[in-house]
Formats: structure tokens, C-alpha cells, sequence
């Protein structure tokens, strides 16, 4: 693992060859001299570009289970979040118990995070109307490999948990700039429908792809508040339909979404707006859905790609005269499927998690003071779910889905900063809205923290931030690894 000193990169860091030469370490020192302070320094007059991508299917327990353990080696950090410390099991469907686990492979067999496995991996029998058990992960994928025909039936992927030395390059920014580890999926509902929820903080009462029901959303989206404050807006995709059209999820909203081709283009463009200074004061990138950099599991899909493919965007806009005044928040749709330990947001209750005391291992507390409080995840325009289907659990949307990674890469950013403050991404869209003077879509961000508290306007500490180290790909593809008894 390439070492660095409080935020200070070493020699060694494969991309170092960049620089004009080893110029000597201070340890705590930045690498450039910081700019004055501004003291009226605000979101509003100090930042002009917000740059929103989300990844594919991954917990943060799958993600950043290590996350300590590379702060503490790598920064001299504490232990400062709620990652897996302890090993957790749940059972599989033979009886046999599956616990945490290193992956050594960067490809894992598909798994899933819509509305009744999610659900099940809540409470495996009793969702939704059970306690929550948070027991039913292996039991979710063990039945999805069943139903790929992939030969993992016992589900042990879904305990597994890459490292610092698996995700370098994720693990250096989310440490060297600013995390949360309580970033939740706003519902528990698979990638076609939780991204909606990008968009306009409602899936509209969808529990299922709109497609599958020829369905539309009505729903006012974030593009729509942009326009009518005359704010600038763009998506960039990377991937092209068999429609030839270029994927977006906006095209759900009917009949907006169907009008606004002239604001969807290329990735490619992307890197261009950021070096030109083009860039348009918010940025929504729509991820690699079918070329396999979206860190999707799947029996094909490295996800050293995905994380190398993020870390390139991220390098490029540093390297950009637009960096200074940007910010770039990167996180995931949902957990797909994948083991994490600490509950999701249900509203009017505190957040629990699973640890392991006396008795052995049980769902109690949250850890921090804050996870006591009554949660506020209400429905956001009261609408049921409407497409249920026959064996679907009978839940509502006043929970959220499981928690994800999050990296908020800025100038503005805390340096090694962890929040504790429950949200899920619709948070994203309270943050634009304030920046931009927008009202509130619903309910749902609405209630959400403007996040803030992830940002100093005033120093702007990270403005000369080292340089990212190389993302390693030497992980194999070889899914069955992860498969194992």
C-alpha cells in the first residue's frame, strides 16, 4: 500500500512520474502553499459547477469495509468510521453459516437490490412487517444465482469486502477529501428505480422499472427547477442504447424528458467542457451501464475498471481551470444486494446495526449519538407503491435503501472528513437547490441536510491536493473465487 503522510503524497505514488521531481516531504504539510482564507468565502459565491455521478450496486460495507485500516496505515488517522470491525455472518439456505470475507477476485456474480430482496435482506422471512434482522444477504443471492444459473446458490458473494490495496485509488479520495458512513440509497428499490430518485427524489410510486408496466413519471425533476431559474445543465452519458439513443434515466419524465436531447451528450464531452471551461453549473454523469465501467458486479465486470475509469474523471477535472471552483460528489445507486452492517433509515426510528457482544451477534444501537434520534424518511408525495407484484412485500417508501459509498472530491472539502449525519442522496438534489436558490421538489429532499457540513468556503484546504495514486489492476476476474465454501 503506497504510503501517505497527512494528506501528503510520497515519492513512490505511481503517478509521481507527473511531477517534476521528489521535492522533499514535511509531514502535515500540503503540497503547495494553500491560497488566503476567504472569509466570505459561501456556497454561493464559491462554488460554480456541482458534478453529480453515481456508480453501480455496492454497499459500504462491500466497498469500504477497510476504510479504517487504510486511514490508520496509510494518513495516521483514527479509526473514525463504522466500517466492518467486527466479522458478521448471516446464514445460507443449507444451514451452513457465511461470514466477512477479503475478496480476492475484482468480478463477483450478479446480485440485486430490488424492492423484495432488499426487503428480504432486512428480515429473511417477516419482511416487512418483522424486526429488523439485517440476516437475509446470503440468502437473497443464493436464490439470485439460482435464478442466473450462476453456481453461487449459497450466496457467499454477498459477504465478501474489497481493501485499500484492492480500491487505492477510492480509498485515497474518500480519505484525502471527504466521506460519509451514513449515505443511504433513498429506497429499497433496484438501479432503474432508486435513480429516479436522482432526478426528482420520487420514484412516483414505481417499485419496478417504468418499462415493465409501459409506465411514465409526471413528476417535476431537479433539470426542471434549473431551467426556470435559468441555471445551466447538462447530462453526459457514456453508454449508447440499442435505441441508438444516448442512456439517460430522464426520459422517464413524460413528456419533459423526451424534449431535452440537445442536454444529453457524450462523456467525451464531459472532458472537453472541463478543459474548455464550459462546464455547465450542474453536471448529472450517467455511468457505463453497458461497456462495464460502472463497478456493476457481474461475472465479467473488474471492478478495478469502474474505479479507474471514476478516478480518470476525477484527475481531469483536478487538472482543470474549472477545478477551483467545483464540486464532485460520487456515490452509488444502491447497495445491490451486498452485506452491510448498519441498518437503513426507517422513518420515526433510530438507526440500528448489527455487532457482537456477549450473546454473540444481534441488530442493537447505532454507534453514534445521533443514530438514537428518530429518523425523518417520509414518503415524498404520498403516493403507494403501484406495481407490486403478487409476491412482493407490502411496504411503503418511508424507509430508505442501505447505506453506499460516498467521495466528495472538492477544493472545498474537509480533508479526512467523516460524516455521521444520516441522509440519503436525495441530499445531492437539497444541495444544488441551495446553491442555485431552487425550491424543494417534495417532502423527501426537503427534509434532507443540505450537506454543508462537508465543505470549508472559507480556507478551501484542498485547492492544491496531491495527486491521486494509481488505481492497481491486478485484481483477476474469476467470480467463482468469491463462490467458495
Amino acid at each position: 500500500m503506497t504510503k501517505v503522510i497527512k494528506g501528503v503524497n510520497l515519492c513512490g505514488l505511481a503517478l509521481a512520474v507527473a511531477l517534476a521531481g521528489c521535492q522533499g516531504i514535511v509531514s502535515g504539510a500540503p503540497q503547495f502553499p494553500l491560497p488566503s482564507p476567504n472569509p466570505n468565502g459561501t456556497l454561493q459565491n464559491s462554488v460554480n459547477h456541482i458534478i453529480f455521478m453515481m456508480q453501480e450496486n455496492r454497499s459500504f460495507d462491500a466497498y469500504f469495509g477497510k476504510l479504517n485500516d487504510y486511514r490508520s496505515a496509510a494518513f495516521l488517522l483514527g479509526r473514525d468510521t463504522d466500517d466492518l470491525e467486527s466479522t458478521f455472518s448471516n446464514l445460507a439456505d443449507d444451514g451452513t453459516s457465511v461470514t466477512n470475507f477479503h475478496l480476492t477476485t475484482g468480478c463477483i456474480f450478479n446480485t440485486t437490490a430490488a424492492w423484495l430482496e432488499s426487503w428480504g435482506d432486512m428480515n429473511r422471512f417477516n419482511a416487512p412487517n418483522g424486526p429488523l434482522l439485517l440476516d437475509g444477504f446470503v440468502h437473497t443471492a443464493g436464490l439470485h444465482a439460482v435464478t442466473d444459473g450462476d453456481p453461487d446458490s449459497r450466496g457467499v458473494r454477498a459477504m465478501g469486502f474489497y481493501t485499500g490495496d484492492d480500491l487505492t485509488r477510492p480509498y485515497w479520495l474518500a480519505t484525502e477529501f471527504a466521506t460519509s458512513d451514513r449515505f443511504y440509497a433513498p429506497a429499497p428499490l433496484q438501479t432503474e428505480v432508486v435513480r429516479l430518485y436522482a432526478m426528482a427524489a420520487t420514484s412516483q410510486g414505481f417499485t419496478h422499472p417504468a418499462a415493465e408496466s409501459n409506465g411514465s413519471l409526471s413528476a417535476t425533476t431537479i433539470f426542471q427547477l434549473l431551467d426556470a431559474a435559468g441555471v445551466s445543465w447538462k447530462i453526459y452519458s457514456v453508454d449508447t442504447g440499442a435505441d441508438g439513443k444516448l442512456i439517460t434515466s430522464l426520459r422517464n419524465f413524460q413528456p419533459y424528458g423526451l424534449n431535452q436531447e440537445s442536454k444529453i451528450v457524450p462523456v467525451t464531452q464531459l472532458f472537453t467542457d472541463m478543459q474548455n471551461g464550459t462546464l455547465p453549473q450542474f453536471s448529472y454523469i450517467e455511468p457505463a451501464f453497458i461497456s462495464g465501467n460502472d463497478e456493476h458486479p457481474g461475472g465479467g465486470t473488474n471492478i478495478w475498471t469502474g474505479a479507474q475509469f471514476i478516478g480518470h474523471i476525477i484527475e481531469s477535472l483536478m487538472n482543470s481551470p474549472v477545478w477551483k471552483e467545483s464540486i464532485f460528489i460520487e456515490t452509488f445507486d444502491e447497495g445491490g444486494g451486498l452485506f452491510d452492517h448498519v441498518g437503513p433509515m426507517i422513518d420515526g426510528q433510530p438507526i440500528q446495526e448489527l455487532a457482537i457482544g456477549p450473546a454473540g451477534q444481534a441488530v442493537g444501537s447505532g454507534v453514534y449519538p445521533t443514530d438514537a434520534n428518530a429518523q425523518h424518511v417520509p414518503s415524498p408525495d404520498g403516493v403507494p407503491p403501484r406495481d407490486l407484484h403478487p409476491d412482493d412485500p407490502k411496504g411503503d417508501f418511508t424507509r430508505s435503501g442501505f447505506r453506499v459509498p460516498l467521495i466528495i472530491v472538492s477544493p472545498f472539502s474537509k480533508p479526512h472528513y467523516v460524516s455521521h449525519t444520516p441522509m440519503d442522496y436525495t441530499a445531492v438534489l437539497k444541495l444544488v437547490e441551495k446553491r442555485f436558490k431552487l425550491p424543494s421538489l417534495n417532502r423527501r429532499d426537503a427534509i434532507q441536510p443540505d450537506m454543508t457540513e462537508f465543505f470549508d468556503f472559507i480556507n478551501a484546504p484542498n485547492t492544491f491536493a496531491p495527486i491521486p495514486p494509481a488505481q492497481p489492476t491486478n485484481l483477476p476476474c474469476a467470480p467463482t473465487a468469491a463462490s467458495g465454501p
